[in-house]
């Protein structure tokens, strides 16, 4: 994927704002990894960057702290690079490395940040393992992800983006038992027929309902719009994900030797209805120039909650 989340991510690719409330949801969150880094701390992994989210917004809120991004795809942690020199952010670098074989040295970092990223790992067990290594005595670790709880047997999802000479149909298929999400990938050659295609299917795909930022399944994104894209057909290919719930991530934590785990709430969701309130109430015209302030609150009184949505654990 040439950017994620289209070019639309917060703080690094646009500017907050305070009338959006999902800006009010990730601003929250980077506060809340903010007020974990322990006392004095400096060093910063972030595993799992994607375009350099929360490492950027992060190295941001301090320029002595230093932000180490990694990601299994030279790609993203490129484009991660890319967007610090946009952002003249110069204490945060990105590499290219297996998450679950770390290139650091042990206990060289005070935080380990995780946003989405630990359950998409081939080796999800050693990426909890690394981040044990690498992180000092006291060291912290704060991770989001999808708490596995679809409220449903399963349901079906689509999205549709593009890249380089190529168009990608994704069909996402989530199971709550056993708990698998499964993503079936179509590359489609640009050009001709297919651009006008594409183009309808965004259009059906953007006033569609939508589930963890995709489209859920209709008719028009379904069967007939892939028989239609058959002569344009390049390669499919499929990754399977199996998914944990809030309970088992912690128990895995602890077997990795951390010493504290806790569960919290999601500093995100406590963001997102507070915005969604004062904007259902016509009162974010007030809360509106204080938005930095308000969300590192949300931020900092999320980080100290009980609840079963993040994890947060001590080495």
């Amino acid at each position: 994927m040439p950017r994620q989340r289209n070019g639309q991510l917060p703080f690094v690719d646009i500017e907050y704002d305070p009338y959006n409330e999902s800006h009010w949801a990730d601003a929250s969150r980077v506060a809340d990894y903010a007020a974990h880094l322990p006392a004095g701390g400096t060093r910063v992994l972030d595993i799992g960057p994607g375009d350099g989210w929360p490492a950027l917004p992060l190295a941001a809120l301090d320029p002595d702290l230093v932000i180490v991004g990694v990601d299994a795809s030279p790609l993203r942690a490129s484009v991660c690079t890319k967007n610090a020199e946009r952002l003249a952010i110069r204490n945060a670098c990105f590499v290219a490395a297996d998450a679950a074989r770390l290139p650091f040295d042990d206990g060289s970092f005070d935080l380990v940040t995780a946003a989405s990223s630990l359950e998409e790992a081939d080796d999800a067990n050693g990426v909890l393992r690394e981040a044990a290594r690498v992180l000092r005595p006291g060291g912290a670790l704060r991770a989001s992800y999808q708490d596995w709880r679809l409220g449903t047997p399963g349901w079906e999802s689509v999205m549709l983006w593009s890249g380089g000479a190529s168009l990608f149909y994704t069909y996402v298929r989530r199971i709550q038992d056993p708990p698998i999400e499964r993503r079936y990938t179509v590359v489609i050659r640009a050009g001709g027929d297919a651009e006008d295609l594409f183009a309808t299917a965004f259009v059906a795909m953007a006033s569609g309902k939508r589930a963890y930022g995709e489209t859920l399944l209709t008719p028009d994104l379904g069967v007939p719009l892939l028989e239609s894209l058959i002569p344009h057909y390049q390669r499919c290919f499929l990754v399977e994900m199996r998914r944990w719930s809030t309970s088992e991530l912690v128990d895995a934590l602890r077997a990795v030797g951390f010493s504290k785990v806790r569960a919290t709430v999601h500093p995100g969701e406590m963001g997102r209805h507070f915005a969604r309130e004062a904007l259902r109430a016509g009162t974010m015209r007030s809360i509106a120039p204080v938005f930095a302030a308000a969300t590192a609150s949300l931020g900092r009184a999320a980080s100290a909650l009980p609840g079963d949505a993040m994890v947060a654990a001590v080495r």
